[in-house]
């Protein structure tokens, strides 16, 4: 009676997407790493390329926000450096769900079919939260801000951003309130994959708190405590948020259970 050898199962990182959650060796989970950044990258570069086909309506979008002041290129090169970080962060905007998929899909073999099934629920949301964050950052935070800023002092004082630091303050401003939007979505998944408990959340509210009006102060670097009201605001709420929606959940769970 001869001995068969049997080999670990083992996941092919250039495979399709395989969430059976089979053991994988280090250097396995290094190439299956490799393979998602590689994926995320070509994601981000093809929203670049489609960017490019509006990114003249975009630009001026983002330029709007700065009249009746005018926005001034200094080095040659400004004005096309702009434009590429223009697109890249549409790049990035763009690739969201792609980017977001690849790391569940990542770390998808170490959670149970339960919780890999509640982080693919919470998939559709993170994109549709980030965009909500996008849109009320340009049409709430962006205008108030731009407004004390470029409206402050001496109206004698002539106001003429230049054109690199303005597109950085707008794109990070997009960026970060659109990834705090994020909230509730990651307060419900720590609730359902059983991280921290919805009553334990509620008892560090004030700890919550401050952490939010802290990142709205380095989000809004604005001294007007209105601009970052308008953002620590909508961060709370969505907290709040995500508590009342984690519990409804964990009561739905244990109804089923």
């Amino acid at each position: 009676m001869t001995a068969t050898s049997q080999r670990p199962q083992q996941v092919d990182p250039k495979s399709p997407d395989d969430f059976s959650g089979a053991e994988m060796s280090l250097i396995e989970h290094l190439g299956e790493l490799r393979a998602r950044l590689i994926r995320s990258a070509v994601g981000i570069i093809l929203g670049m390329i489609v960017s490019f086909v509006f990114i003249d309506r975009i630009y001026n979008a983002l330029i709007n926000l700065a009249l009746p002041y005018k926005v001034q290129a200094i080095a040659p090169t400004e004005t096309f450096t702009s434009y590429i970080k223009v697109s890249l962060m549409l790049g990035l905007v763009f690739a969201m769900p792609i980017i977001v998929y690849q790391i569940v899909a990542f770390i998808s073999p170490g959670l149970t079919r339960k919780e890999r099934r509640y982080l693919l629920r919470a998939l559709p949301f993170v994109s549709l939260l980030f965009f909500g964050g996008l849109a009320f950052a340009y049409y709430v935070v962006l205008p108030s801000a731009l407004g004390f800023l470029l409206g402050f002092g001496d109206p004698r004082i002539i106001t003429q951003p230049r054109l690199s630091d303005y597109i950085s303050f707008v794109t990070n401003l997009l960026i970060w309130v659109g990834v705090s939007f994020e909230m509730p979505v990651i307060v419900y998944t720590l609730i359902k994959l059983n991280i921290v408990s919805a009553n334990k959340l509620a008892s560090l509210r004030k700890y919550a708190l401050l952490l939010i009006v802290t990142a709205a102060a380095i989000i809004t670097p604005t001294p007007d405590p209105l601009n970052m009201m308008l953002v620590a605001g909508p961060m709370y709420i969505l907290f709040e948020l995500g508590i009342v929606i984690g519990r409804i959940g964990t009561r739905n769970r244990d109804a089923e259970a």
